[in-house]
């Protein structure tokens, strides 16, 4: 058993480094505390149930979203810093009509409120209802030059896969004109609505538009191989003519893609200080060992910036997000940015060992605009004990978010009790020291059972256990030396 190896596999999933980054100005007035609510498409964790026929949420169910937040939190804020709550997935299964309705219910529930609205476009999943377009294999992504399509999207949500429709070509000239015809449609109705809000005084109640849902070129389900090369393709290389650079021709594709959508929809009237991105290109709790684009899925941080559109990322507190976060804009001149999707747990179920107000605080006081909080109210009371809802609903969250609302600074303390940072110290003494030990002590058979152990723990997401196991091998490790 190569020991070394064991260990490079785990440690994506358990390493946190956080660093403070300085505090940059930003262009928005307002800042915006905003929680998702989902539509019920399959595969997305929603508040509520589909009703037969639908997509979208009726305006009960999001007044009802609403004002369960209201009530719990107790305060809307100001107009400098807003409750918030981002609808979405808008995607391309949605019929025109039911999209336009679903627009007006939102900012209807906004206004009645007194809560501003955000709208989440997924930009690329949600597609396998439209029949003229997915079934035209041109539309559709391959993972060789064979241009065979691919099975359908993988995507890793959850312990088990989750499979979408399949990855379409984000080049292909059909989608080119559906992206430009959606985002009309979506753009038309958003100005109607935010022209209404600025007659009426309220124009803060628009968060923005947040255009994409971690956009990527994902993988083939079956396969689990990276795509895109019908995207390739279409940019002139065949297999006589291979690119360069294969990876970087599709992060430009990613680019490309990201900024038609931005583009088209300031078309419709958008201001662009109202667009953002959404992309993930930390490793988010997935251990791919791939080149650093294809771990990202050829969506690294420089996609994020345009003069199109301001930047927009998933924020888990795991490995290094919130400093390779902080980097990336920084490199960038600090541009307001927002966290597109988060909370303060690790997908894994890893604790952060922050506190909710240090999480928001990572954000809200180096530069964000807007945080969008995931999981409250998912799956009703049947799962109201996840670790989500825990992470979002719980005293102390409920306190963090009050206190940012009434205009108060948010405090970032070091973590407390269960700390990542010092797991993640372990770890990298563990894999540093490990195989050098091993070959001087003659001891490996006394440390794989506790190397198993540990490996156990780690799929049980059992992270203070994981703990407790890694000093047990730090132990062994310093007795021998001692010796």
């Amino acid at each position: 058993m190569k020991f070394t190896t064991l260990f490079a596999c785990f440690l994506n999933l358990i390493c946190l480094n956080y660093a403070n980054a300085e505090t940059s100005n930003s262009t928005s007035a307002t800042q915006y505390l905003s929680f998702q609510v989902q539509t019920g498409l399959p595969g997305y964790a929603s508040q509520f149930p589909p009703e037969p026929g639908r997509f979208s949420l009726t305006k009960a169910q999001m007044q009802e979203f609403v004002q369960s937040i209201v009530k719990a939190i107790g305060t809307t804020g100001d107009s400098r810093h807003k409750l918030t709550f981002a609808i979405g997935p808008l995607c391309f299964d949605m019929p025109d009509d039911e999209t336009r309705q679903f627009i007006r219910a939102a900012f209807a529930v906004a206004l009645e409120n007194d809560v501003a609205v955000a709208l989440h476009l997924d930009d690329s999943m949600g597609w396998g209802q439209r029949k003229g377009l997915i079934s035209n294999p041109d539309n559709i992504e391959t993972a060789d030059w064979q241009q065979i399509p691919n099975t359908g999207r993988r995507m890793d949500w959850g312990r088990t896969p989750i499979k979408f429709a399949p990855q379409m070509c984000f080049n292909s000239p059909a989608i080119l004109s559906a992206v430009k015809e959606r985002a009309a449609l979506i753009g038309t109705e958003v100005k109607r609505e935010t022209d209404a809000l600025k007659a009426a005084g309220k124009a803060h109640l628009f968060a923005g538009l947040i255009a994409g849902w971690e956009t990527m070129i994902g993988r083939d389900f079956d396969t689990d191989r990276p795509l895109g090369y019908r995207a390739l393709s279409h940019r002139g290389f065949s297999e006589s003519n291979p690119p360069k650079d294969a990876d970087l021709e599709r992060v430009k594709v990613v680019h490309e893609f990201i900024r038609l959508w931005a583009d088209s929809l300031h078309a419709a009237g958008i201001d662009r200080d109202k667009i953002f991105c959404h992309i993930a290109f930390t490793p988010q709790g997935l251990d791919h060992k791939e080149k650093a684009h294809t771990t990202s899925h050829f969506s690294p941080p420089e996609v994020a910036f345009s003069s199109s559109y301001r930047p927009g990322f998933s924020t888990y507190p795991e490995g290094n997000t919130f400093k390779e976060i902080q980097a990336a804009l920084a490199a960038h001149d600090s541009p307001g940015w927002i966290s597109a999707e988060g909370t303060n747990i690790s997908p894994t179920g890893m604790p952060s060992g922050l506190t909710m107000e240090t999480y928001l605080g990572r954000m809200f006081n180096h530069g964000a605009v807007m945080v969008n909080v995931f999981a409250w109210g998912i799956g009703g009371e049947a799962m109201r004990s996840h670790f989500f809802r825990r992470a979002a609903e719980d005293p102390e969250p409920l306190a963090a978010y009050a206190k940012f609302l009434r205009g108060e600074p948010l405090v970032e303390t070091s973590p407390t009790g269960f700390s990542p940072e010092v797991l993640q110290a372990k770890m990298q003494r563990i894999q540093k020291e490990l195989p050098a030990w091993m070959q001087s002590s003659g001891k490996q058979t006394q440390v794989k059972p506790l190397m198993e152990k540990l490996k156990a723990l780690v799929k049980d997401k059992q992270w203070q256990e994981v703990d407790k196991a890694a000093d047990e091998i730090l132990t062994l490790i310093a007795a021998s030396k001692v010796q």
